[in-house]
């Protein structure tokens, strides 16, 4: 019971804006909490070393942001292939979504996204990646055009382009 006395008696603690009034709670250390120390601090192999380091995890993150619409290129590849290829309000939608939002995040997300993790050095680095990032982004679209092709929406036919077709003239002659 002498584990619950301050839940079971609570008291209140006058508020006090000096720190040495208010004890510390139970289960704190100090040692636990202190500061580095100064040979910690005035390390510079450390310093070298966090940012090599925190380099490495820019890095890591710019290419996993660029291959990152490539992860969606399997399950668009599934989706168009499960609506089918008539001409249907989903079909249509989904195949307009599949134009749309690669058009959408290659002109709007491109530059915002890289840009939080340039350094001075990584610059060859996040073109690479941005070009990586557009390229899979057109492959996306190429699944749409793709589909519009098989929905029969983009004109590959003759038949397609008869309005501009000239028809053919005929000789009106009859031989005996």
């Amino acid at each position: 019971m002498s584990n619950y006395s301050e839940i079971l008696k609570p008291r209140i603690i006058p508020i006090s804006y000096s720190k040495t009034d208010v004890p510390p709670p139970p289960g704190y250390s100090e040692s636990v909490f202190s500061t580095t120390t100064k040979s910690q601090t005035s390390s510079g192999k450390k310093a070298k070393h966090d940012d090599a380091e925190l380099n490495a995890l820019k890095s890591k993150k710019i290419w996993e942001l660029a291959i990152g619409p490539a992860k969606s290129i399997p399950m668009n590849l599934f989706m168009s292939y499960m609506t089918g290829n008539s001409l249907q309000v989903i079909s249509v939608t989904m195949t307009l979504m599949l134009l749309w939002n690669p058009i959408k995040a290659i002109f709007n997300e491109t530059n915002p996204t890289f840009s939080k993790l340039s350094t001075k050095n990584n610059g060859s680095e996040i073109i690479l990646a941005k070009l990586v990032f557009i390229i899979c982004q057109v492959f996306n679209m190429c699944i749409g055009v793709y589909k519009l092709y098989k929905m029969g929406l983009i004109p590959h036919q003759e038949a397609d382009w008869l309005a501009w077709k000239e028809p053919k003239r005929f000789i009106d002659r009859l031989y005996y």
